[in-house]
């Protein structure tokens, strides 16, 4: 089992002049992940155009193709590979949202929207490949379980040939995205990445669908956040099931523990939770370890014995540098504007979840998330 992290606010940030340190001493987050935890892989995200019409940037990393490939050098020059993550969207997606790019709003059909995503992805990685990034894998569409670029990408709706919809629909545009990461890089795995990841019976109906309709694909990704995904025996049970059935990769692209109360709770959106979830300290329930640095180190040594128990691959620690800074939150002025909100001072949620408490100082989780810790797990 391999481990990665996911690293697309850092560019953002290190404008802000972020200090991190370990056992008091100042590290660079690439060298240290590099070095210190073994980490092999840095996974990326990439947002057609988060900028508004005046050139504001959205925020929450602002992942355009140019803070791609500086995030990617990054990773390269400390000797980590590099995973690309795209949303095929200007901003955050996932399952609630999977909002079409500004430049796509003026097709009018279809097809020519599945024409637009292969063109962009083949032009993305042929200047991702001709400035010598090299890449290990590629997620098409980020959180899909509903399907991606709405109103064409989008399962709940009917198909049909001018506004696309359903899994025809959907699964269409997976594979133009897919014949373009093929042809450039041909190498690299290609990543199908959900939710959901302890939910079996909508897993397996939306992969019944995706084999059903031909993707060529070769890893299933998966978000893992037991708040809203389910203890841990929900979990094993529909990874296990998914292994068996599918004979794919499992990866979990996405994973992170609080190790402080969450100052945000949004428990009340689940909704298939029972009574005694949310007691702490319940492993059998959505917060299985205290909500401290301890129980945050306990909670990935037991995920990661769990995760090397099921054969999975790779292992993402998602923005485990996103510390609170000013003015760094998950969307500034234009990207509030631009999700239809009238805009706030920027809050930053994930400080809480970070591999590095609000001083910066690292956590000591780090002691866990490090590949020889992996190799002892028995």
């Amino acid at each position: 089992m391999k481990l990665g992290v996911d690293l697309s606010i850092q560019e953002e940030l290190d404008e802000l002049n972020p200090k991190y340190t370990y056992k008091g001493k100042e590290i660079n987050p690439y060298e240290f992940f590099s070095k210190h935890s073994k980490i092999s892989t840095v996974r990326i995200r990439l947002w057609n155009d988060p900028y508004d019409k005046d050139g504001n940037p959205y925020g929450g990393g602002t992942n355009d193709l140019k803070t791609f490939l500086r995030i990617a050098k990054n990773a390269q020059d400390n000797k980590m590979k590099v995973m690309l993550d795209f949303h095929y969207s200007d901003f955050w997606v996932d399952p609630s949202r999977q909002k079409l790019p500004k430049a796509w709003e003026h097709l009018t059909s279809f097809n020519e929207v599945k024409d637009a995503l292969y063109q962009f992805t083949y032009n993305t990685l042929k200047t991702i490949k001709d400035n010598h990034i090299d890449l290990e894998a590629i997620q098409v569409g980020n959180e899909i379980t509903h399907g991606m670029v709405w109103p064409y990408g989008n399962i709940e709706y009917e198909f049909n040939e001018e506004r696309g919809g359903g899994f025809l629909g959907h699964t269409a545009l997976l594979k133009a995205g897919i014949k373009a990461c093929r042809e450039i890089f041909p190498k690299a795995k290609i990543v199908l990445h959900l939710e959901h990841s302890g939910s079996y019976d909508m897993q397996s109906w939306y992969f019944d669908n995706i084999f059903a309709h031909g993707v060529d694909f070769d890893v299933i990704g998966e978000s893992y956040y037991p708040y809203w995904h389910g203890p841990f025996s929900m979990f094993e049970s529909c990874i296990k099931k998914l292994m068996d059935k599918y004979h794919k990769e499992v990866w979990v692209v996405e994973l992170g523990y609080q190790y402080v109360p969450d100052e945000h709770p949004h428990y009340e959106e689940v909704t298939d939770a029972k009574e005694g979830d949310f007691i702490i300290g319940n492993v059998n329930g959505r917060i299985p370890f205290e909500q401290s640095k301890q129980g945050q180190s306990d909670y990935i040594a037991m995920m990661l014995k769990i995760c090397k128990k099921l054969g999975i691959g790779m292992v993402f620690y998602w923005e485990p540098t996103w510390i609170e800074m000013p003015n760094n939150g998950w969307a500034k002025d234009a990207g509030q504007i631009y999700c239809g909100l009238t805009p706030v001072p920027p809050f930053n949620v994930w400080k809480i979840e970070t591999l590095f408490d609000l001083k910066g100082e690292a956590n000591p989780v780090v002691e866990v998330f490090t590949q020889d810790y992996v190799d002892s797990i028995k």
